[in-house]
């Protein structure tokens, strides 16, 4: 029955389709000026069922998704193109492509879209800290310190020595490729590479983020879960760049076959290009974007994404504008006066405060504390960064640590409960209204019994209770005159800073 499945699909394929838009002008363009153009080839789904079913995560996936791939690749013409990128579970395809392949592909009725392989940018740039006002810093005094919890940070790679992160990593995998198709920005100086040492930093952003997340305290300021494990995988350069949207689709299919039990994946990156509103189905790359971020919602991981630090009022960068991805926005964490970061300038800065420079558009899960935060550092030491990709990993971090607090939470609970913070914003620029990370009180939504608490003046202080019962803590109240307090002179990162551009 199989086999009669492919041979009735290969008859198909060579049948003039209805649709004549399936390849982007885009594509058609840089093929005809470049000679070649490298696109990503999205395939209708045959036999898949409704989407997110469990049986579309099962072995079974993978093998129709390989048959599907090699004959597609069987009906182009041999000299007309190069496979740079295959997928486990997501079915497509990344090829260059000259005009006479791309030519088939739009006549092809198994393609469904093919579109430029697009890249973008991580999204910072150097200088203090947000976990305080983001109340992530509380989470150990209530036995959420990510202990039996898996993370994924999908950036530049981390500093895999470094005091602070050394003992977290448990994964390392590198998809970094160049535009040219030749060679690739892995530590090996190839496109792919797997094992110990796949995940080395080489620009400090990752390294940052990670810390953010899961960084153990003894050299930066501690993570908020620093009992969690790493999962490093690299995508982008010693620029902070990636030159492909795929190496992302790549990464986070690597994370569902290999380690399933994510309970969390950051991605503090994001496209050159913007979009209003979801993006899920603007183009191939995106397609192929939505399709790994299901897979692993389906395994129980929540994703998340910075918005972009271009300052766009109406538009998010991929993937935070899917609509199953957590795009989050940042606020400045501090009182001072006047600055001008990520090329704008702001008047004056309060906590809670959209920063200028920050992405939003309608659909913008919720804003964090990200401007700055002093995390772990290229070569063992300290850096300082602010921007989108600094808010994300807050978020990110409380997401995995609902998942200690409350494991039969559901992906999509545990995303309602981020945006259903008692603290809101209001943005001035746009006068729409935002969820404020509120980590704590995501918590006590879904795990309410850990936070039964008496007033006693100003201090809240959980009740004994037997000895097999939670941790006792006390749980300091956040106040305005604390948000306030002026800013530590930032620390010089020992590794190079990044740009955002």
């Amino acid at each position: 029955m199989k086999k009669l499945v492919v041979m009735v699909c290969l008859l198909l394929a060579g049948m003039p389709a209805l649709a004549m838009d399936k390849v982007s002008l885009q594509a058609r363009q840089v093929a005809q000026q470049q000679g070649r153009a490298r696109v990503v080839v999205m395939m209708e789904e045959l036999g898949h069922g409704k989407a997110g079913a469990l049986r579309d995560t099962t072995f079974a996936r993978e093998q129709r998704v390989r048959r599907q791939g090699d004959a597609l690749l069987g009906m182009l013409p041999g000299k007309g193109y190069r496979l740079h990128r295959r997928f486990a579970r997501v079915p497509a395809l990344v090829i260059e492509a000259d005009a006479t392949t791309l030519a088939r592909l739009e006549r092809n009725v198994w393609v469904r879209k093919v579109d430029v392989d697009r890249g973008g940018t991580g999204g910072a740039v150097a200088a203090d800290e947000s976990a305080v006002l983001n109340r992530v810093d509380l989470l150990q005094g209530v036995g959420l310190d990510g202990n039996g919890i898996k993370v994924a940070v999908v950036d530049t790679g981390v500093d895999t020595d470094h005091p602070d992160l050394a003992p977290r990593v448990v994964g390392q995998q590198c998809f970094c490729s160049h535009i040219s198709g030749s060679g690739g920005c892995c530590p090996n100086g190839q496109a792919t590479q797997s094992g110990a040492g796949a995940a080395e930093d080489d620009n400090g952003h990752g390294t940052n983020v990670g810390g953010i997340m899961v960084g153990a305290g003894h050299v930066a300021p501690r993570g908020a879960l620093p009992a969690a494990q790493l999962v490093a995988i690299k995508v982008m350069d010693g620029g902070n760049g990636f030159c492909c949207t795929s190496d992302v689709v790549a990464a986070l299919d690597w994370i569902a076959t290999q380690h399933p039990d994510t309970d969390v994946v950051n991605l503090s990156l994001g496209t050159w290009d913007l979009f209003a509103g979801a993006c899920d189905a603007s183009a191939s790359y995106l397609i192929a974007l939505k399709s790994a971020v299901d897979t692993l919602n389906t395994r129980g991981t929540v994703v998340v994404a910075s918005s972009g630090n271009q300052g766009d009022l109406q538009r998010m960068a991929a993937p935070a504008c899917l609509s199953n991805v957590l795009g989050v926005a940042a606020t400045w964490d501090m009182t001072a006066g006047s600055t001008t970061f990520l090329d704008c300038t702001e008047a004056s800065r309060s906590p809670r405060q959209p920063t200028c420079f920050s992405n939003r558009s309608t659909t913008t899960a919720l804003f964090a504390a990200g401007a700055f935060v002093r995390s772990a550092g290229l070569n063992g030491g300290i850096s300082s960064y602010g921007g989108t990709s600094q808010a994300a990993p807050m978020v990110a971090a409380c997401a995995a640590a609902l998942h200690q607090a409350a494991p039969l939470a559901t992906p999509a609970q545990r995303m309602a409960v981020l945006q259903l913070s008692p603290s809101r914003l209001t943005d001035p620029a746009t006068g729409r209204h935002y969820p404020f990370l509120d980590c704590v009180d995501a918590a006590k939504l879904l795990d309410p019994a850990r936070f039964l608490v008496r007033m006693n003046g100003s201090q809240p202080l959980i009740p004994g209770r037997a000895e097999s019962a939670l941790p006792a803590a006390t749980i300091p109240v956040l106040r305005v005159a604390d948000e306030g307090r002026a800013p530590q002179r930032p620390r010089r990162a020992r590794g190079p800073r990044s740009i955002e551009r």
